[in-house]
């Protein structure tokens, strides 16, 4: 690692490396002083996003490791040289606020909240690995991230829990050692779940931590470590097994690894996304100005306003969000509720019993959207199909069918 990494041509050689010196870095990521123009940190508000960093945070509960050897018989050959954290201060910190109790979820009941404290240890010294990664590139990233970019204006964070994370949290880095604390009140920090995990969230969440309403991410979706564990999970298996600095090692070589060949990748990666790109994004641009207009002649106004307060508050997050959903939205679900109530206080009400006391209109109704849903699905996948439809796929379509008319 040291010699893949060029340290061998560094006066200090291998004492003088430091935490993170090691690790692959993205070369999309903005890097003050490798792949940023000059003044970059000066251009106006409305162009901070050109140079914003994306990260987002995520672990992996399969990385488990079982109580084998300990790291006086197995060290590790890197002391946070790539992309975990050195170990002796990160052991020494989690020893010393063993006792900190972890806070209930307020959103719902997520079990990295709500069984942090409760999640069985027995015969394992790790219950997984936890990893931070760049959300745009899928690249992960080195430990020592934080004080490696100290002077990024714009930071996004995304992470499944952001929500109960980001409470107190600049009141927790006040315990984490110095170089570890992030410049929060002289750069803009906005935080996001991703978009895949925001549906389990409260409503409260589906306005405050979308990526879509915030400008400048464009299409990032926070999914991007999910994607990136697929390099590691292969190795699930053998991890368990292995003595704590073998372990972390061999993580540090693999995530090295894959990160080069995302490197190797990248322009073609990315010359393949900004064809379909553009299009899409004139496309949508057509749609939008003509879905505008339909509305100028009757709206105009109410449009008008409602683009002042979007662009207010795009400027100001101190300003209402306009976003924020005033009133309880109307789902299938829903009114399948009200339905299935009102006639519940009919039944107690009425002396007559029901036609069939297994199925009521409301759950008759409620079968046939069902039923109307799945016949269209099925007839939408038949036409992709077209003629190249296997046994396999035609028995799929006949199951799906048949469970449906179940």
């Amino acid at each position: 690692m040291l010699k893949r990494s060029g340290r061998g041509h560094d006066p200090t050689g291998s004492e003088g490396t430091r935490e993170g010196n090691c690790a692959v870095l993205c070369p999309a990521c903005p890097q003050p002083g490798k792949n940023l123009p000059e003044n970059w940190d000066k251009v106006p508000k409305d162009k901070e996003w050109l140079y914003a960093l994306f990260v987002a945070i995520d672990a992996n509960f399969h990385l488990k490791r079982r109580s084998v050897s300990k790291d006086a018989i197995d060290p590790s050959l890197s002391r946070g040289w790539a992309y975990f954290v050195e170990e002796l201060s990160y052991k020494l910190y989690i020893s010393e606020h063993s006792n900190t109790r972890q806070e209930k979820s307020t959103c719902m009941s997520h079990n990295a909240v709500n069984n942090a404290d409760t999640k069985s240890v027995v015969g394992l010294a790790s219950t997984g690995v936890g990893s931070i990664c760049c959300a745009r590139h899928e690249m992960k990233l080195p430990g020592a991230v934080v004080h490696n970019n100290n002077s990024i204006k714009v930071l996004n964070i995304s992470y499944d829990i952001v929500c109960q994370w980001m409470q107190h949290l600049w009141q927790r880095m006040e315990t984490l050692p110095r170089p570890l604390h992030l410049p929060y009140h002289d750069i803009k920090v906005r935080s996001f779940v991703p978009k895949f995990h925001l549906p389990t969230h409260v409503t409260e969440c589906q306005w405050k931590y979308l990526f879509n309403y915030i400008r400048g991410v464009a299409r990032t979706d926070g999914e991007a470590p999910e994607r990136a564990w697929s390099t590691l999970n292969p190795v699930v298996s053998s991890m368990k097994e292995m003595g704590p600095g073998h372990r972390r090692d061999t993580l540090d070589n693999l995530i090295g690894d894959s990160n080069w060949k995302k490197i190797i990748g990248l322009g073609t990666t990315i010359l393949r996304k900004l064809i379909e790109a553009v299009p899409e994004r004139n496309e949508h641009q057509e749609d939008l100005e003509e879905f505008e207009s339909s509305l100028t002649g009757r709206y105009g106004g109410q449009l008008a306003k409602w683009r002042e307060q979007v662009e207010a508050w795009e400027q100001d997050a101190l300003q209402p969000n306009p976003f924020e959903v005033k009133s309880n939205s109307v789902t299938q679900t829903s009114v399948q509720l009200w339905l299935a109530k009102d006639e519940a206080i009919e039944a107690t009400a009425s002396d007559i019993p029901p036609i069939h006391t297994d199925i009521s209109p409301s759950v008759l109704i409620s079968t046939g959207l069902k039923l109307e849903g799945q016949q269209l699905k099925d007839a939408d996948f038949t036409v992709i199909l077209k003629k190249f439809v296997s046994v396999v796929q035609t028995n799929r379509i006949q199951d799906s069918n048949s469970v449906a008319m179940a």
